[in-house]
């Protein structure tokens, strides 16, 4: 799979609650490694990770890949909603 085709894939928390798409991929420059994806909340997810109203769009944050269950037709990661918070980090 190339990393391009990630962009679009729906991601989900464990549990399959949706929280957002990817949009880019990180690339760690010295070891030529996928880090992280840059992923699209939703606003519901947005406001149950972060706390607040979002009044123009929605953040977008980092996820690393360790957090990833599964790839397939979408991203499904390992942990819930809640539990992300500890792990994602706000572009």
């Amino acid at each position: 799979m190339l990393a391009s085709e990630l962009n679009g894939l729906k991601v989900y928390a464990a549990a399959m609650k949706m929280i957002g798409n990817v949009v880019d991929e990180i690339i760690d420059p010295q070891g030529y490694a996928l880090t992280d994806l840059e992923v699209k909340l939703q606003k519901n997810a947005a406001r149950t990770i972060f706390g607040e109203r979002f009044a123009f769009g929605s953040p977008k944050v980092r996820v690393p890949v360790s957090t990833i269950d599964k790839i397939g037709d979408d991203i499904i990661l390992k942990f819930t909603i809640d539990q992300l918070k500890e792990h994602i980090q706000k572009t």
